[in-house]
């Protein structure tokens, strides 16, 4: 596994540029930005979960 140390001033910048290597990487810290990652994954999976019809 490699280590890759990004500065950045922009977080939304750095979560798309992030989110576009899907399962490629992983955020090891800060535990925010991690967090961040986290929910953005787990919001595109609900968009590919079956719609339970009212």
């Amino acid at each position: 596994m490699s280590e890759l140390r990004i500065p950045y001033a922009n977080e939304t910048e750095l979560v798309m540029d992030i989110l576009k290597h899907g399962a490629a990487v992983e955020v090891i810290a800060p535990e925010a930005l991690r967090q961040n990652i986290l929910q953005n994954l787990q919001q595109a999976q609900e968009n590919y979960l079956p719609k339970q019809r009212e």
